[in-house]
């Protein structure tokens, strides 16, 4: 097939999307599809490690130059250039919602009879859209049409497919598939215990924005670490790119609270990322609004303990290999009470588990395949001569 994905854009800061999305078309033209992914950037923007990657494994990424208001990633280049790429597709996945690129990308499926599969990828979640509520009421006069008119919707989630149906009421089929992970393999620890005074971690990595509830996680560490022996070490490590100013408001709360054992390491990507990951013994991920939590998933592939809050699809950790607890400063104390409490050979055996859970559900191998299952379905058949049917 030839797949053609459209997104607003991939930066190294993008998050999510800029990880999931080029990994998805990476894993399809491993399959022996031609894939596309049009994006909105100038040729010499930066973009994702794993947008990076994927062009070195064969996936076309299309640039198309930012116009003004850059707010929507409008583009005057892709509203010009798009329906030549849509023409020669088999089929059009576009990714969110809010932005020109998705506006036009369905506009221009529909025109050209193109299957259209729509992934909002949290967009629908309640806690969002009351975010610049009303920008995003008048954004949803177009978002709705597209949505309404999609051959399929993709849900990461069970939660994502109901925010999905409460926004639409009626629409087009939702198929549910969560995102994928690349199972990395484990360091090599050296025999014999590990020194007892070691400063050990706590990572929470992610984009540093109000809806991922790091004030939320200052104050339960500024409760959790009160009890601590005086001879326990712990640090909490904080990584992302910063949003909306929210590291200073971050620094000041944990300066307020005397927190001299918080870390705030800016945004890590490809090995640094790896190896923050690598070298952690816990991961929190404190949101207040996610449609999955692919960095659960990438905490558990590496081999760690997981705590994260009702707001993230992640029930299956509670009591095997993490904490699922409710999005409180409260309940997110309990669980790092309860995690730092542990000994290291007890976070180990969770962290084993969860890479297992992992292995069995989300490798992007199987993902990426029944994603294409999808997609075949929605292709009309080829005859010999390679015409549509």
């Amino acid at each position: 097939m030839n797949i053609l994905h459209v997104i607003a854009g991939l930066p190294p800061a993008g998050g999510g999307l800029s990880e999931l999305v080029p990994r998805l078309a990476l894993e399809a033209a491993r399959q022996g599809n031609c894939v596309t992914i049009a994006t909105v950037a100038n040729a010499d923007e930066p973009l994702s490690t794993t947008a990076e990657a994927a062009a070195a494994g064969g996936v076309r990424i299309v640039r198309f130059a930012p116009s003004a208001p850059r707010a929507l990633f409008f583009s005057w280049a892709m509203r010009r250039g798009l329906p030549e790429l849509v023409e020669s597709a088999d089929l059009v996945h576009l990714h969110s919602n809010w932005t020109f690129p998705v506006w036009w990308g369905g506009h221009c499926a529909l025109q050209a009879g193109r299957p259209l599969v729509m992934s909002p990828h949290g967009c629908l979640d309640p806690v969002r859209l009351a975010h610049s509520a009303w920008k995003k009421r008048l954004a949803g006069i177009f978002d709705r049409r597209i949505l309404r008119q999609a051959s399929a919707i993709h849900a990461t989630s069970e939660p994502e497919r109901d925010w999905i149906e409460k926004y639409l009421g009626k629409g087009p089929g939702i198929v549910l598939i969560p995102g994928g992970v690349e199972l990395p393999a484990l360091p090599q620890i050296p025999p014999g215990p590990k020194p007892t005074d070691r400063v050990r971690q706590v990572l929470s990595l992610g984009r540093l924005h109000p809806l991922k509830g790091l004030d939320l996680l200052l104050d339960a560490w500024n409760t959790a670490t009160t009890s601590l022996s005086s001879g326990e070490r712990w640090q909490l490590l904080i990584a992302g790119p910063d949003e909306q100013g929210m590291r200073l408001r971050l620094e000041t709360q944990a300066r307020s609270l005397g927190l001299a054992n918080v870390v705030f390491a800016g945004p890590l990507y490809g090995a640094d990322k790896a190896r923050a990951l690598a070298e952690a013994d816990l991961f929190v991920l404190p949101s207040r609004s996610e449609n999955f939590g692919i960095v659960v998933a990438e905490a558990l592939a590496a081999g760690l303990p997981a705590i994260t809050t009702k707001a993230a699809p992640w029930s299956e950790i509670e009591g095997g290999c993490g904490w699922w607890v409710d999005v409180n400063a409260r309940g997110i104390a309990r669980a790092l009470t309860e995690a730092l409490q542990l000994s290291d050979e007890e976070r180990l055996a969770m962290g084993s588990r969860g890479r297992t859970l992992v292995a069995g559900r989300y490798q992007w191998s199987a993902i990426s395949r029944d994603m294409i299952e999808v997609y075949r379905a929605l292709v009309p058949d080829r005859g010999p001569d390679g015409i549509r049917t």
